[in-house]
């Protein structure tokens, strides 16, 4: 097996590749001022979003929000994996793709469980085709042969998953890859037994996880693989990769709640639904999504539980919607569901009622009005306040317009009103709640634009983060920015590594930067820190806004470690008293008039 492709091969052949020259083979580029524009490729649109720009090698469409480096175009436009893309830019520089290799051929670190997931994957397909009532299952749900190929769709037995793949993989291993799970005496079982099973895939087609249901009476009915090193059920979508394969360039994309109704729309001829594992709709999802397609239809069933989803959904919803991003609602008749719908009624009948899907604003209204009836005017007053909870979290200044308007006009108050009552929310405009490990590094947020005096520390690190990789060609190289990449987080480890990558080679663009990131969880957020607009005008602007960040941070940083240690109780040691020492004498350098 071919070993990792070298980062300073990947640096080389940026530096190589001109994306101008990479896009315009594939879409008509028309000179815009310093950049090129187009009618974006991953959307349909009558006027031109699509901008590349040559000076940071990034293209960027303010449509539908796709980004990336020409790495990222081929691996999007063409539905390549990221070594294809590779290869095929390699190819068009006349270079031969290296691979580093030792005696052991060094490949990624969770390589042997991308290994364990597929060899398990081929077996499932074995036992499905020796088990006729698991055959006779899929066929009853009428899937067909082509689409359990398509999908990969296996049978787990009772046993002889551990005993097959023991020759290849450790017990370690195969419970590292969600496949077998430690009883109590220190031995490993089969996680998955009996049930029909459906491999997940990653956008590059790689199993990360599975999907297994029971075929009879038993809990839970529904099986996922466990968090692991490679499978995140909060970013997974099922069916994706499937889709995307099935179409070079969607048009939209149709979330259902499970991999049956994925499978059972396919063989019916429907190839645009995916679902999120049996786990609520989350923004990873949503902006996985949205960098596929300006469109998301999402489904619910017509009972109480499917009224709670669509909550859920409408708040993740809410923020996600900027330019021409759409969300739309579809609500089903209760019980029935995607796959049973599409078997009785046929395909001609589920377009038609995806046609009818409700916008997520009506939604909204709808929901609401389901919660806080407007007949009193005791109502349309709970129905306003609860409605501008939702609408604070909104991003996009245009859709909170409209929706300002549209709840006006269902609980009869002025949008000037409406906008003092919106005012008094605690949620900042344009910044949903931000959460998980790297939460310091923030995706975009409107407030990055300016100074430094009073923000959040995920908005200083953005705004900083975003300088750097927009303009690589300033000079970084200031005690301020060297004292802030020793502070802890993932923030301070990536303006870390942005800067040793600059000290390396002074020369990269921001793509050669981005593309060092490619592996790292917050990739995304940080291409979509790249194409962030900033305002600045002037470099001499840029670099000092980036300064104050710095200093901000440090400043915030040195306030709450001096907090830590003089806090009541407190009992400081040598160290201690001389870090606390050092850390006023900081402070006060930081605060001292300039």
């Amino acid at each position: 097996m071919a070993g990792l492709i070298p980062q300073a091969f990947i640096d080389e052949l940026l530096e190589r590749s001109d994306i101008v020259e990479v896009i315009q083979r594939r879409v008509s580029l028309k000179k815009a001022g310093r950049e090129f524009a187009a009618c974006c490729p991953f959307h349909g649109e009558k006027t031109p979003s699509f901008y590349v720009s040559p000076q940071k090698q990034f293209y960027h469409c303010f449509g539908c929000g796709a980004h990336g480096t020409a790495i990222s175009f081929l691996m999007e436009y063409e539905n390549l994996s990221f070594p294809e893309a590779i290869e095929q830019l390699a190819d068009q520089a006349g270079l031969e793709v290296p691979r580093e290799t030792d005696g052991d051929d060094r490949r990624e670190a969770h390589a042997p469980l991308y290994d364990a997931l597929n060899a398990a994957a081929q077996w499932y397909v074995q036992q499905l085709r020796q088990t006729p009532k698991a055959v006779e299952y899929l066929k009853n749900r009428g899937i067909d042969g082509a689409t359990a190929r398509d999908y990969q769709i296996g049978w787990a037995p009772p046993s002889g998953l551990i005993e097959t793949l023991k020759p290849r993989f450790t017990p370690q291993q195969l419970v590292d890859a969600g496949l077998a799970a430690r009883r109590d005496d220190g031995g490993i079982r089969e996680r998955f037994r009996s049930r029909i099973m459906f491999p997940i895939r990653d956008r590059r087609g790689r199993i990360t996880g599975f999907g297994g249901r029971l075929i009879e009476d038993g809990e839970p009915k529904y099986l996922n693989s466990p968090e692991s090193e490679v499978f995140h059920k909060g970013q997974t979508i099922y069916g994706l990769f499937e889709a995307r394969k099935a179409g070079t360039r969607l048009d939209d994309i149709v979330v259902v709640e499970g991999y049956m109704d994925v499978v059972g729309l396919a063989r019916a001829g429907f190839r645009r639904a995916v679902a999120c594992m049996g786990t609520a709709l989350t923004r990873a999802h949503l902006d996985s999504l949205f960098r596929q397609v300006s469109r998301i239809t999402l489904c619910f069933d017509g009972d109480a539980a499917g009224r709670r989803a669509a909550w859920r959904s409408l708040a993740e919803a809410l923020p996600a919607i900027q330019g021409l991003r759409e969300v739309r609602v579809l609500f089903l008749p209760e019980g029935d569901d995607p796959d049973s719908l599409v078997l009785r009624d046929g395909l001609a009948d589920w377009e038609e009622r995806l046609a009818g899907a409700l916008p997520l604003s009506e939604t909204l209204v709808r929901l609401q009005r389901d919660e806080h009836p407007t007949d009193t005017a005791e109502g349309r007053t709970r129905f306003a306040h609860a409605a501008m909870k939702l609408v604070a979290t909104t991003r996009d200044p245009l859709f909170r317009d409209q929706l300002v308007e549209r709840i006006g006009q269902e609980t009869g108050l002025s949008p000037e009103r409406l906008e003092q009552v919106l005012a008094e929310q605690p949620t900042p405009l344009g910044r949903a709640a931000d959460t998980g490990p790297d939460r310091d590094l923030p995706a975009t947020s409107q407030e990055n634009r300016g100074g430094a005096n009073g923000e959040t520390p995920p908005a200083l690190w953005g705004a900083l983060l975003a300088r750097v990789l927009q303009h690589p060609e300033l000079d970084w190289n200031q005690p301020e920015f060297r004292q802030l990449v020793e502070l802890p987080g993932v923030a301070a480890t990536t303006l870390r590594d942005l800067l040793a990558a600059l000290e390396e080679n002074p020369d990269r663009h921001t793509a050669g930067l981005l593309e060092r990131f490619r592996e790292q969880r917050h990739f995304q957020r940080l291409m979509a820190l790249a194409h962030q607009e900033l305002e600045d005008g002037e470099e001499a602007v840029t670099r000092q806004t980036a300064l104050d960040c710095a200093r901000q941070l440090l400043r915030q940083h040195y306030r709450s470690r001096i907090r830590e240690l003089t806090r009541p109780g407190s009992e400081l040691g040598t160290e201690q008293r001389a870090e606390l020492a050092r850390l006023t004498e900081q402070l006060q350098r930081f605060d001292a008039p300039r």
